[in-house]
């Protein structure tokens, strides 16, 4: 399956077999699959590595103008926010997996250091996931989204609360590739 433009006509047999497979994606998430209907056939090829993610094509950046504004934000870093944006690089790029909680006062430039974290991470080409668990705070983020959203977390938890996101949704290939996710606001 080649990637369309606006203008290219679309083969008739691919709308067929994205329909089929946009249709079992619907069917999977409630269980059940078009083999659950042996007079449906199935989709022939795998379109959730085709279509376009919004979320993966945040990978797309000019890199030249992320390097020029890191440059110029790590230059008015305080020496604490220097020292927690070089701890959380080191963990990203030697794959230590650390968790990091940046706890200050209002106004203290945790949302700026964490848009510098993400765009340094953007810069190399990779997925950085900003989310925060407030609207009025996901908007001061980068590509803003609440957790909710983007983690299907319900609005009232309980003891025994799974999250709705499934591993066959959008989300589960760009979180298999993601460097890092900030949580701004995260509830404690």
């Amino acid at each position: 399956m080649n990637h369309y433009q606006a203008d290219q006509e679309i083969p008739e047999n691919d709308v067929y077999d994205y329909g089929l497979w946009d249709l079992n994606r619907i069917l999977i998430g409630m269980r059940r699959s078009l083999a659950n209907f042996p007079l449906m056939p199935l989709p022939q090829q795998q379109w959730a590595h085709r279509i376009p993610n919004s979320l993966l094509q945040a990978k797309q950046y000019n890199v030249n103008e992320m390097a020029t504004l890191v440059d110029k934000q790590r230059e008015i870093f305080n020496p604490d926010q220097a020292a927690a944006f070089n701890a959380i690089l080191e963990s990203i790029t030697n794959n230590q997996g650390y968790f990091f909680f940046i706890y200050a006062a209002g106004s203290c430039g945790k949302t700026f250091l964490c848009n510098t974290i993400a765009t340094k991470v953007r810069r190399r080409g990779q997925i950085a996931l900003c989310v925060a668990s407030f609207r009025i705070a996901a908007l001061l983020l980068n590509k803003e989204r609440t957790s909710h959203s983007c983690f299907k977390i319900s609005l009232s938890i309980h003891e025994n609360f799974v999250t709705g996101l499934k591993c066959n949704s959008y989300m589960f290939p760009v979180l298999q590739q993601t460097r890092v996710i900030i949580w701004d606001e995260v509830p404690m």
